[in-house]
């Protein structure tokens, strides 16, 4: 966006350049962005400069938004006036800081970034309680807002160009915290006994980009996880509150449907498989062939509404299979419903190991079956050289737990994905401080 000139200039001690000063009123330190003098006016005076500082490092690439640029944030028209690379005292992290001048209200904010994060600084008039934790842990609690320590460092600043309002060398005498919960942060600044306080938001570049028609060759690369980068879903309370809130629904409505109609057992037949005459024994002129299966049958029972059936089939297996074949007979209308399941287990030692596979169990659901009185027609079939025991259970409302576990699977399969997400999120996040809650 382009600039209007500055409404006053000021002579740099040093090169003798003229600065634009965008401020007359509160501006009262100045530093040249071509000979790098940082130098103060006395007493406000435009022509009485006091040299303070001759910086010796130079921003590594184009800034992002050059001093002078116009451009908007959050709803409010800014001026971008002064700029400045910081760093930590003791340590090699350094971010940059533009001064935002707000023309209509002439009050200031600041735009910092880091690694390609941007975060939006205003100050505030509230006084926070930091509370101590365990180890070296602090927090601030808010009515909304519960604010952990992220960082503590004193400030140096490497570089400045552009007007500001106070001498940005008394910042190296600070000591600051900041407290974060993503995308806010609150950061204090304390000299001696005395401290402001600042709101610091997340600010996506994209906002950035747009406010101030920044061109994406200017835009720095995002690198890693921002100190009050939002963590993915952004809806996650509603997400997670909405899926538990379902899941808790689904399991209670199964919990009161299994109490109010109790699983009942209708039959329980155990039944073998019959002894064979091999066909030598039998005499020749017999009709009679060796027999392969004999039906068992149930005693009557009664099945009170329309509904499941459940039939769990049990088999005494070693190292043998069986087939049985399973009729359901309505004896009032002589309507069957029928199915049929193989068994099979076998196991051993193999390079002394032992090994095992099939199963000994088997299940089936037949599902609509009008009331009446009913029986059950088994006919067990195995090898024919040997005998097969078992046992064979009839039962309604048995609680279909398979359906509910999928079903809760489903709802929390989202929910679960996004949570891990943030969990990893988070983790990067925190592996940036010496604090917080991975050094507990």
């Amino acid at each position: 966006m382009s600039a209007p000139a500055a409404p006053a200039h000021v002579t740099c001690p040093q090169c003798k350049a003229p600065l634009p000063c965008f401020d007359e009123q509160q501006s009262t330190h100045f530093s040249c962005p071509t000979c790098h003098m940082f130098f103060g006016l006395k007493e406000g005076n435009l022509h009485t400069p006091k040299k303070l500082r001759k910086f010796t490092q130079e921003p590594a690439h184009a800034l992002a938004l050059p001093v002078g640029t116009l451009g908007s944030l959050r709803g409010q028209p800014f001026r971008v006036t002064g700029y400045m690379i910081r760093k930590e005292a003791r340590t090699r992290a350094s971010w940059e800081e533009y001064q935002l001048l707000n023309p209509e209200t002439h009050t200031y904010a600041q735009l910092a970034l880091y690694e390609g994060h941007w975060t939006y600084i205003t100050p505030t008039d509230q006084k926070f309680t930091i509370i101590t934790r365990q180890g070296n842990r602090a927090t601030v609690d808010t009515d909304d807002h519960y604010y952990e320590l992220y960082n503590r460092y004193s400030p140096r600043v490497l570089y400045a160009e552009g007007e500001f309002d106070w001498n940005i060398l008394d910042d190296e005498g600070l000591k600051i915290a900041e407290f974060i919960d993503p995308p806010l942060m609150l950061v204090e600044e304390k000299k001696v006994r005395s401290a402001t306080w600042y709101l610091a938001e997340h600010v996506e570049p994209a906002e950035v980009q747009e406010g101030f028609n920044v061109p994406p060759s200017r835009m720095p690369f995002r690198m890693g996880t921002g100190a009050v980068q939002p963590a993915p879903g952004a809806n996650w309370d509603a997400l997670k509150n909405f899926s538990l809130g379902l899941a808790v629904l689904v399991t209670f409505t199964h919990v009161f449907f299994s109490l109010l109609r109790p699983e009942t057992t209708l039959a329980d037949l155990s039944w073998a498989t019959s002894s064979t005459t091999p066909a030598a024994a039998a005499p020749p002129d017999s009709s009679t062939a060796p027999v392969l299966e004999a039906v068992k049958v149930s005693s009557p029972f009664e099945v009170p509404y329309n509904t499941a059936l459940e039939f769990d089939l049990r088999a005494n297996l070693n190292n043998q299979w069986v087939e049985v074949p399973v009729v359901l007979v309505n004896e009032q209308t002589g309507r069957t419903y029928d199915f049929a399941k193989t068994m099979e287990y076998y196991s051993g030692v193999e390079d002394g190991e032992s090994w095992s596979e099939g199963s000994v169990t088997a299940d089936a659901v037949l599902a609509d079956i009008p009331a009446g009185r009913y029986h059950v027609n088994l006919y067990p079939t195995t090898d024919i050289t040997q005998i097969v025991t078992g046992n064979l259970r009839v039962a309604i409302n048995t609680p279909l737990h398979s359906n509910v576990v999928l079903f809760l699977a489903l709802l929390l399969a989202y929910p679960a994905v996004q949570y891990l997400r943030r969990q990893n999120y988070e983790h990067s996040r925190w592996q940036n401080s010496d604090y917080g809650p991975q050094d507990q």
